[in-house]
């Protein structure tokens, strides 16, 4: 810094404004720095910075070490947002007996200024534990207290209600939901299923329509037989709301093989999927496509908020899955005793 100050004939403190942006400089003096910067190949300590300042400028995104769970758009769109406000995204996975001792590490350690929080169940410990320890924090996703807490999440409840109601408008009156079973895993207090499920029948009974729940593994045996639990459990449905990609597809490639033509015969919805997985499909699905990359940046821009001063009302944000026509979903042509 000082090398650059001489050659550029400024103070040492107006180096560091131009390169902190901490005060103005006037424009002139601040295009002579910057070239002076170029022309010697100076390149800003990261470390030496967060040292100084007690910062990292590292927001740490928390999740399970989970193969079959796909958040590239989360985690893509809170990059984009961390770099934008001078923060970078470290992504780590964690799963282990101690997870929320090791997650406030990261905090009292310095290695991270705050956490984002994904995979987020009704009752996470992860949360409790980092609201004792003071750590600044966001979810995606929701737990069944939100007092006071910054999150975003999809809106699970509205998303459901439009399906079902778009599904009642087309005649449907036999409607199944299919999630994930999740019982015995890391996730097995996940919220989303569960917020699903609680839409889904309240949808159902506000119309006086008939509901089944089905719920599949992700083993894959489960997954392959997911249409002959569907005929077995609920025979008489003739529209499928799936929260789960694996089953979906499933389904798509075995009904068929037993007679029953999507959509004519049975129509598919997914809701919370991207519409990569329309694309492919024979039919195309219909997928209620969910805001992953809004979300994503809402959630980095709050927690950014917090580690930068901002002390009002916490963020809480709910977004509805948007509907993306395919052609697995039309009007009820038959009842299944008569296929």
């Amino acid at each position: 810094m000082q090398q650059v100050a001489d050659k550029a004939k400024v103070s040492i403190s107006t180096v560091s404004f131009v390169v902190n942006n901490t005060k103005p400089v006037t424009p002139e003096t601040r295009e002579r720095v910057l070239q002076v910067i170029e022309e010697l190949g100076y390149r800003r300590n990261r470390m030496a910075r967060a040292l100084a300042s007690r910062k990292s400028h590292i927001l740490a995104l928390i999740y399970p070490m989970l193969d079959h769970r796909n958040h590239h758009a989360f985690i893509e769109s809170a990059a984009t947002a961390a770099e934008e406000h001078g923060y970078n995204l470290v992504l780590w996975p964690l799963h282990s007996d101690n997870v929320s001792t090791e997650i406030t590490s990261l905090i009292e350690a310095g290695f991270a200024d705050g956490v984002l929080l994904m995979e987020v169940q009704l009752d996470d410990e992860r949360v409790a534990h980092l609201q004792q320890a003071a750590a600044p924090f966001a979810l995606i996703g929701r737990t069944r207290e939100l007092s006071g807490i910054d999150y975003v999440d999809i809106d699970f409840e509205r998303t459901v209600a439009t399906v079902i109601e778009d599904f009642a408008k087309l005649g449907h009156r036999d409607i199944t939901l299919v999630l994930e079973d999740l019982g015995g895993t890391p996730l097995a207090g996940y919220a989303p299923p569960v917020r699903t499920e609680e839409a889904f029948r309240d949808a159902i009974a506000e119309r006086g329509l008939n509901g089944a729940v089905i719920r599949i593994s992700h083993d894959p045996d489960a997954v392959a037989g997911v249409a002959d639990t569907l005929l077995v459990q609920a025979p008489a449905t003739t529209a499928i709301v799936s929260q789960h990609d694996a089953a979906s597809l499933a389904l798509l490639s075995a009904l068929p093989r037993r007679g029953i033509d999507v959509p004519r015969d049975m129509s598919i919805a997914t809701i919370a999927t991207a519409t990569s997985l329309a694309a492919l499909t024979q039919p195309p699905l219909t997928t209620y496509v969910g805001p992953g990359h809004e979300l994503g940046r809402a959630a980095a821009e709050a927690l950014i908020a917090r580690l930068e001063g901002r002390n009002g009302p916490a963020t809480q944000v709910l977004v509805a899955c948007r509907c993306h026509p395919g052609a697995s979903v039309a009007p009820p042509r038959a009842t299944p005793d008569a296929r």
